[in-house]
């Protein structure tokens, strides 16, 4: 009877234990595969998605970077202020296009930073194999060149969004990090999965 009892709960242990880990395995498979990527270009790979409830007047945004090749690499994303205490990804861009085929390209733009005084760095992130970047950002944080608009609001109707990144080499000449100009950074342009907003 007690050799039974053992056998009954060794089965309902495997049984819960195989249920569990696949559950955690599909669950894991369902996230990964719930984020779209860009075109990979050089290893490197860009995504963007809404999050949260998204309030339509000022969408938020994840943008990833993804280093998706088999070396490691090293972005320059844009400016750093105040010795890292302030971070602008001027090198992060946004497309937006609607169903009529109008288009904007939307740069960044930070109100509370509208002008630079004192030590500006670059914006450095290293990249290993296999790892991903995530930046959070949001509509208010853009301004449009070309319809020179600040307070930007998305077209009625279905938004096409991507977000786009233009990879460069160091920018600033701060005298103690001379060595920077001799990182092998990133170089080329990248475009991201098309995520649509329905305004």
């Amino acid at each position: 009877m007690r050799i039974r009892t053992a056998i009954v709960f060794v089965v309902l242990g495997t049984c819960l234990f195989i249920n569990l880990f696949m559950s955690s395995a599909s669950s894991r498979t369902l996230q990964e595969g719930s984020v779209r990527w860009g075109v990979p270009v050089d290893g490197l790979q860009m995504s963007i998605s809404a999050v949260g409830s998204n309030n339509l007047d000022n969408p938020k945004f994840e943008v990833v970077m993804r280093n998706a090749g088999e070396r490691d690499v090293t972005l320059n994303l844009g400016y750093m202020l105040g010795n890292g205490k302030v971070q602008l990804p001027q090198n992060i861009s946004l497309n937006v296009s609607d169903a009529l085929g109008r288009t904007r390209k939307l740069e960044f733009f930070d109100r509370r930073y509208p002008a630079v005084a004192g030590r500006v760095d670059d914006y450095i992130v290293p990249l290993r194999a296999g790892s991903s970047y995530t930046l959070m950002l949001s509509l208010n944080q853009f301004w449009s060149p070309g319809t020179n608009e600040f307070e930007l609001k998305l077209f009625p109707g279905k938004n096409h969004i991507t977000a786009q990144f233009e990879g460069g080499g160091a920018k600033t000449s701060n005298l103690d990090v001379p060595g920077l100009k001799l990182m092998h950074f990133w170089l080329g342009n990248l475009q991201s999965n098309v995520l649509v907003i329905d305004r």
